[in-house]
C-alpha cells in the first residue's frame, strides 16, 4: 500500500503543478493574469492529529486563490488503546482574498477533502482503507517579506465535518476518526 500511496502523491503533485503552471503561463498575451502567481511547499494540518502535506498554491490575480495538498500521517482515533491508523487525504481550497496588501492577503473560503483510513491493531485489520470526506469552510492569511516576497506564508484556521461510514472488522464498532471541528492548517509556499 506504501508504494501505491506514494505514486499517487508524485503523480498528484505534478499534476497540480503542470496543469496550474499552464494556464498562467498560456495567458501572456491577454494580461487576464499579470499578477497570478503559482508556488509549492509544505502544508501541515492540526486536525486532531498532526498531518504532514505537499501543496501547490495558486493566486489568479490579487483576489482568487486555488490551493490543493496530498497529507499523509498518523490518525487520532477513538477505537481502542493498541489500535494503529493511517490516513491519507487529499483536499482542494478555493479561496477570495477580502483585503489585499502589497505584501499580504485576508482571505476567505471553503474546502472538500477526500481521503482513507485503515485501522490495525494487533495484526488485525478493523477498517481497510474506507472512504471518508471532509468539507469545510475557513478564514486564513497570507503574508511575505519585503526582503523575500517570493516565498509566501499562510495561515488558516476553520470548520470540518467528516463523513465516514466505514465497514468495521472487530469487535469494536464504535470507530471515531477526530477530524471534524474547528482545525487550522499553516504552511509556506515558494512562488516562481
Amino acid at each position: 500500500m506504501k508504494k501505491g500511496f506514494m505514486r499517487l502523491v508524485v503523480v498528484i503533485a505534478l499534476t497540480l503543478f503542470l496543469s496550474v503552471g499552464s494556464v498562467f503561463a498560456a495567458d501572456d498575451a491577454g494580461k487576464n493574469f499579470i499578477n497570478s502567481k503559482v508556488g509549492i511547499g509544505y502544508q501541515g494540518m492540526v486536525a486532531g492529529s498532526f498531518l504532514n502535506g505537499l501543496s501547490a498554491r495558486g493566486w489568479i490575480g490579487d483576489r482568487v486563490g486555488l490551493e490543493g495538498s496530498v497529507f499523509y500521517g498518523k490518525a487520532d482515533i477513538e477505537a481502542t488503546d493498541d489500535a494503529d491508523a493511517d490516513l491519507w487525504m487529499l483536499e482542494v481550497k478555493a479561496m477570495y482574498a477580502l483585503v489585499v496588501r502589497d505584501f499580504s492577503k485576508f482571505y476567505i473560503g471553503g474546502k472538500i477533502g477526500y481521503g482513507q483510513v485503515s485501522v490495525s491493531e494487533n495484526g488485525w485489520d478493523y477498517i481497510d482503507g474506507e472512504a471518508l470526506w471532509t468539507p469545510g469552510v475557513f478564514v486564513g492569511a497570507e503574508w511575505s517579506f519585503p526582503q523575500l516576497p517570493e516565498v509566501g506564508f499562510n495561515f488558516d484556521v476553520g470548520y470540518s465535518a467528516v463523513l465516514f461510514n466505514p465497514t468495521i472488522n472487530g469487535p469494536n464498532e464504535d470507530v471515531d476518526v477526530k477530524m471534524h471541528g474547528v482545525n487550522a492548517t499553516f504552511g509556506i509556499h515558494y512562488y516562481f
